[in-house]
């Protein structure tokens, strides 16, 4: 049985690299699981592709923060602090830590796409599920494909604090002296290339934004504002979950660095290192609640809401929720307007008490305030017609952010 008398935890370093990525491991552990249940109990997360990737990062996270949780318990034993495992464990240890290392920042490129996607091309849900399929093969064929190149090469090994891709001095038939080749190649090139890739996705969305925000400056309204808010809101969010990976993987690039430039790194590199790298989940738990606790202190809305289970669509919950937010004065004098005059693209329709136009004008008001937004004002109508988009997509751009607000506080 091991402890930590054992001769390889009297150092602190070996000591501090086995314990350290259990208790953050743990955390993270139970943060993704509580991602993955808050996904699944609800029926309305479950439809949207915003949650459904966030569940596939989340899956994946789960089983790397379950592998860093184990730390060196599957390496052979004698080989490390705590260690307690065979050949086959530590194999078994590395493969789900490969797979799951690379896929859960692969899905880091899917939703940059999706942001980009909605935010500076103004698609909707129901455009952006036609290839969500594509969003989720990236990952999951980037994670196993090198999980298993790596297992065919037998490249699984002891590495200090985890079995992954090392050195195997006293197995000869495991000992791949190209193994720091493999470690760039299948795993921190590609982490690196994904970081790039973030950033100038993000660089993107800034930029966008900064766009719409100068354009709706000419008009100071509230609609005007509300827009502004809510473009705001989505960036910093698409913001922040890459902030995550940033902060998993900082101090392992600082590590590698050192290691690929023939330097020792030190003590206090390797301890923020293992220490960092398994709080993805954890990361990703606080930026997903984040919205959720914006509208608690802004809106006085109770967190708990967002944990009661839903057996109503995407569209219905939607519609049920701007008809709670128009006030009873813009109803009344919406349907005061309606019952004057109805507006129609092909001209006007002279109004009438018939029972056709009574149902017409039903319908309109149950569809919302107005197509501008609701406000009235002629510089709100003139930015909801197309002035801050071009080649008239400034419309869908505006809906596709209203959406996405509403999604990502689901």
């Amino acid at each position: 049985m091991v402890s930590l008398s054992d001769p390889k935890c009297q150092i602190t370093k070996l000591k501090a690299m086995a314990i350290a990525p259990k208790v953050t491991g743990i955390i993270s552990l139970f943060s993704s699981t509580f991602i993955i249940q808050h996904v699944l109990r609800d029926r309305k997360r479950r439809s949207l592709t915003y949650h459904r990737l966030l569940l596939g990062m989340s899956i994946s996270d789960f089983f790397g923060s379950l592998m860093c949780f184990l730390s060196t318990w599957p390496i052979p034993r004698g080989e490390a602090c705590l260690a307690a495992g065979t050949t086959a464990t530590c194999t078994a240890q590395g493969f789900f830590n490969q797979t799951a290392a690379l896929c859960t920042p692969t899905y880091n490129i899917s939703l940059a796409i999706y942001y980009i996607l909605v935010i500076v091309k103004g698609w909707k849900e129901h455009r952006v599920s036609k290839i969500e399929k594509y969003l989720h093969a990236l990952p999951i064929l980037a994670g196993f494909g090198t999980g298993f190149a790596a297992l065919g090469l037998k490249l699984y090994n002891g590495a200090g604090w985890i079995c992954w891709i090392a050195p195997a001095p006293n197995n000869p038939e495991r000992n791949d002296p190209n193994y720091g080749i493999y470690r760039l190649a299948f795993l921190y090139a590609d982490a690196w290339a994904i970081i790039i890739f973030l950033a100038i996705c993000m660089t993107i969305i800034y930029f966008h934004v900064l766009k719409q925000e100068k354009k709706l400056d000419k008009y100071r309204t509230s609609f005007s504002q509300k827009k502004r808010k809510q473009s705001k809101k989505i960036r910093n969010q698409a913001f922040l979950y890459v902030g995550c990976m940033y902060m998993t993987w900082i101090f392992g690039s600082a590590f590698r660095f050192m290691q690929f430039a023939g330097k020792t790194p030190p003590t206090y590199i390797i301890v923020l290192f293992v220490t960092f790298f398994p709080l993805q989940g954890f990361f990703n738990l606080v930026v997903y609640m984040f919205p959720r606790i914006l509208r608690y202190f802004e809106e006085g809305v109770p967190l708990t809401q967002s944990f009661k289970r839903t057996k109503s669509s995407f569209f219905t919950s939607l519609k049920n929720t701007v008809r709670k937010r128009r006030t009873p004065t813009q109803t009344q004098t919406q349907t005061q307007a309606l019952e004057t005059q109805v507006s129609c693209d092909e001209g006007n329709v002279e109004t009438g008490a018939n029972g056709e136009k009574g149902a017409a004008l039903e319908v309109d008001v149950d569809d919302g305030d107005n197509e501008e937004g609701g406000e009235g004002t002629s510089g709100e109508n003139k930015i909801a017609e197309g002035d801050s988009g071009e080649d008239g997509e400034g419309d869908g751009e505006k809906d596709a952010i209203d959406e996405l607000e509403y999604i990502v506080e689901a």
